[in-house]
């Protein structure tokens, strides 16, 4: 495979304007490590006046770096199916198509989740095998991050699905973070096989007879322990326990900030324990962690929040890079090739 790296970007979609999303774009370029950022192009979709004038104000014309016209723009509140036939020429849309057609390999998108689980369907297709993708978002642990999947791509899962969704969530974790043996736990409301409903116990008993290194049962209190390194979840759980977790670095962050207003010596041993504050505010930063890639497609598909910031879309395009050369597209479609084939042998 090349390690030449082609990254639509759709400029217009977010919650704070195109003015981040250039930011980040060039960001990528300024602060990234040489191996990282090495052949890799990014294609700004969206209003081309407005992308020129942004990327001048941020000097990034000495980038590789393009533009690509886009009309319209798919905004939070649009219907995610009905928004890709009212606005064929949206950032989101046309973008979509330059990886459909082979000028870029990757894409990334912090607008409507739900259009961009949808144009990634139309535009690259699911691996055979995925009747549906999931999001996959990486957070924080004690440990090294962790995998959490679905996120909000898939509000209910049947037991099969979850099933696969393991799959995926390992040789993600194997091979994008380095993990040799990812260990895979299911999210339940106990640690015992029996506990939890019938479509959960029949996941563990699917999992527990899986070539995989499973787990067993996770509870919401182990998963910041690091207790595992890919933990499976229908997309409505997911979505609820991860942006729970985006909260707590601005609840420490407050509760601390209130604590030290109350006295001087508080402040002072602040000022001292900084640096291992800013490690710990860091590790906690959702713009750390940039996006949330889609697995299952034929292709790359990075998911960033709403509300990402210039260092979110920064390594949200790092993240598309990592995805794109580890392979890990074309390992889940041969995984899902044998899955295939031993349900044909069953049957």
């Amino acid at each position: 495979m090349s390690n030449s790296v082609v990254v639509a970007l759709d400029a217009m979609g977010g919650d704070h304007g195109p003015g981040v999303v250039v930011s980040g774009a060039v960001r990528f370029f300024k602060e990234s490590p040489k191996k990282l950022k090495n052949d890799v192009k990014v294609i700004l979709v969206g209003n081309q006046d407005t992308i020129a004038r942004l990327l001048s104000l941020n000097n990034g014309q000495k980038y590789p770096i393009e533009i690509q016209h886009a009309s319209q723009v798919i905004t939070m509140d649009d219907h995610p199916a009905e928004s890709l036939k009212k606005k064929p020429d949206s950032s989101m849309m046309v973008m979509a198509g330059l990886q459909r057609k082979g000028i870029a390999n990757a894409m990334v998108s912090p607008g409507n989740t739900g259009a961009m689980m949808a144009s990634s369907m139309f535009a690259l297709g699911r691996i055979k095998g995925i009747t549906r993708p999931t999001l996959a978002s990486t957070i924080p642990t004690i440990g090294n991050p962790t995998i959490l999947l679905d996120v909000g791509a898939n509000v209910g899962c049947r037991p099969q699905l979850l099933y696969k969704f393991a799959f995926m969530g390992s040789i993600y974790s194997k091979l994008v973070f380095g993990v040799d043996k990812p260990k895979v736990s299911l999210l339940n409301v106990g640690s015992e096989p029996s506990k939890g409903p019938a479509d959960i116990k029949e996941v563990y008993r699917l999992l527990s007879k899986a070539p995989l290194n499973f787990g067993g049962n996770i509870e919401g209190n182990g998963i910041l322990m690091g207790d595992a390194d890919v933990v499976v979840c229908d997309g409505y759980t997911g979505n609820v326990l991860v942006k729970f977790i985006e909260s707590i670095a601005a609840m420490v962050g407050g509760t601390l900030y209130l604590e030290m207003k109350k006295q001087w010596t508080s402040r002072m041993g602040y000022l001292f324990m900084r640096p291992s504050f800013n490690k710990l505010w860091k590790k906690f930063d959702a713009a750390e962690y940039g996006g949330a890639p889609l697995l299952g497609l034929n292709g790359v598909s990075i998911v960033a929040h709403g509300s990402a910031s210039a260092l979110a879309i920064r390594n949200a395009i790092a993240a598309a890079c990592d995805f794109r050369r580890s392979g890990a597209v074309e390992a889940i479609s041969e995984k899902m090739a044998e899955l295939l084939e031993e349900e044909k042998a069953v049957e």
